[in-house]
Parts: C-alpha cells; structure tokens; sequence
C-alpha cells in the first residue's frame, strides 16, 4: 500500500513528540521539523500528502509553510493556540485546528484531509 507521509512543524519538542507518536501509532509516516527553515528544506526535498504546521514559529509563519504545501499539490492543516489572533482571512484555504489538541482531533483530522493510513 502506498505510504502517507506527512510533514508535522510544531516548534514545542512535547507537543512535536505527542503528535508524531499519535500518528506513527495510526500508520502515518511522519516527518518533523521544529522551524521554519526546516520545514522549507523538507518541502524541497520531499513530497508530502499532508503538511501540519503550527502558525507560530521561532524563524516564520506556518501560513507561509501551509500555502507553499497547497501550491505544491499537498493537503494542509493548521494549528495554532493563538487562530483568534491571526489576521483575518489568512488561513481560509487551510483547516485550521485550536490548540490543544486531543490526540483523537488530530486523528480525526488526517483522516477528513488523507484519509486512514494504509487506505488507499
């Protein structure tokens, strides 16, 4: 079956470790990156079915990782505990997710954007 790889941006090593853990248990491949040069690499080097991205990060703006992931064919999920706060309209073309999270809504999440991991 083909591989769901996902790229998870989220700069807070806890948070990072919960979410990946949760998805790799869901039969996600995931990849990580803690910053914005990162996820940019990552995105240059690879490609994503689904990016993550926390709209705070210590060197950019998830957004900005998020539409560069749509432009390149990938879904996109956006997470922040700070969305009331984000101008309006920016991230209209992104699902946009409340921190904190359960580990059950970023399941449900991947799952409305990708699908179940191993689905085709």
């Amino acid at each position: 079956m083909p591989e769901k790889r996902i790229l998870l941006v989220e700069d807070e090593p806890t948070i990072q470790q919960l979410l990946a853990n949760v998805l790799r248990v869901e039969g996600y491949s995931v990849d990580v990156a803690t910053t914005f040069a990162d996820a940019m690499g990552l995105l240059d080097q690879r490609s994503y079915l689904l990016v993550i991205a926390d709209w705070r990060l210590p060197d950019g703006d998830g957004l900005m990782i998020a539409d560069t992931a749509t432009q390149m064919g990938a879904n996109t999920l956006l997470m922040s505990g700070y969305l009331f706060q984000m101008p309006g309209g920016r991230a209209e073309a992104h699902e946009t997710l409340m921190k904190p999270l359960r580990p059950s809504e970023i399941v449900a999440a991947v799952e409305r954007r990708i699908g179940k991991a191993g689905v085709s």
